[in-house]
């Protein structure tokens, strides 16, 4: 199958009268990219950002009536002189996805792997994290994301059945900290986030997982009222949300606990550590990934009283 394919650029302010034509004039997708090199690092929660100038592409399926359609988007005045059009190869958009899918041992210990990848050479079943391949954030192939794993592969404890720990995965996305916890031996998980998909996000890569049971709690904020603090929070988000919200999580954190933070850069990496002054840094605090970027990894402990 082959689609037609219309492309133009325009302003932020055009983007959603320019989205709702091509919805009415059929499009079966509408995506926006960044025409010039002004990327969104840390939108506001629940805010859905665009770019100054934006590039539409616009896809539909055929027979379709281009002309009738290069028309319409002509005569509304969507920067006529940036118009192309063309035709577009059907293509193997599964494995096209399959780019991103990770597979990747953490301290010799915990793996990530795709749902439908053989037991990886050497791993414990008890110890794959299954995930479909899919966004950067929740594969476990961002360096923010994979900075966490490693710590959490490499300090939290066996199970042994009798030894408890609570952790918190605050802004968990799609649940990969929060259930690698569980399968490194957390007794109990709570898994927070602002975002109802990232919620659902996380109950299904669970269910996949038997992960789903008493041990784990997923939803928003509200769901930590009257919890007890917790042994472990590991926050990979951003450095606004980490210092705006360093007072709350500081105070979910039980005296001699740990807390994990990321989603930072390393220039930002100070000024996140300046706002928990209560807590105690490590004196190598500062991790940096080791893909070539500048993501960082900051790792505190609460004094004992």
């Amino acid at each position: 199958m082959a689609w037609f394919r219309l492309r133009f650029q325009l302003a932020e302010s055009l983007a959603p009268a320019a989205e709702a034509l091509l919805e009415d004039l059929g499009a079966v997708a509408v995506t926006l990219m960044d025409a010039g090199d002004t990327p969104i690092l840390e939108p506001d929660p629940g805010a859905t950002p665009r770019w100054q100038q934006c590039r539409v592409e616009a896809l539909f399926s055929l027979p379709a009536d281009f002309e009738a359609i290069r028309h319409r988007v002509i005569a509304a005045g969507f920067q006529p002189d940036d118009l192309q059009a063309d035709f577009l190869e059907d293509d193997d958009w599964l494995n096209r996805w399959r780019q991103y899918a990770v597979e990747y041992c953490f301290a010799d210990r915990l793996w990530i792997a795709p749902k439908d990848a053989p037991l990886p050479e050497g791993a414990q079943e008890r110890f794959v994290l299954r995930l479909d391949p899919g966004l950067a954030f929740g594969s476990g192939s961002h360096p923010t994301t994979r900075l966490c794993m490693e710590w959490l592969a490499q300090e939290l404890p066996e199970p042994n059945g009798s030894q408890e720990l609570r952790l918190l995965d605050f802004g968990c996305g799609s649940g990969v900290l929060a259930l690698a916890a569980l399968m490194l031996g957390a007794t109990d998980v709570i898994a927070i986030d602002h975002d109802p998909q990232a919620l659902l996000a996380t109950a299904d890569n669970a269910a996949y997982n038997a992960l789903a049971d008493s041990r784990l709690r997923i939803g928003d904020a509200d769901i930590l009222t009257g919890e007890a603090p917790f042994d472990v929070i590991v926050a990979n988000i951003l450095a606004a949300p980490l210092i705006e919200l360093a007072p709350r999580i500081v105070g979910l954190l039980r005296p001699g606990g740990r807390l994990v933070l990321s989603g930072i850069l390393e220039d930002q990496a100070a000024a996140v550590a300046a706002a928990y002054p209560e807590l105690a840094f490590q004196a190598s605090a500062l991790q940096a990934d080791d893909q070539g970027g500048h993501w960082a990894r900051l790792v505190a402990r609460k004094p004992d009283r």
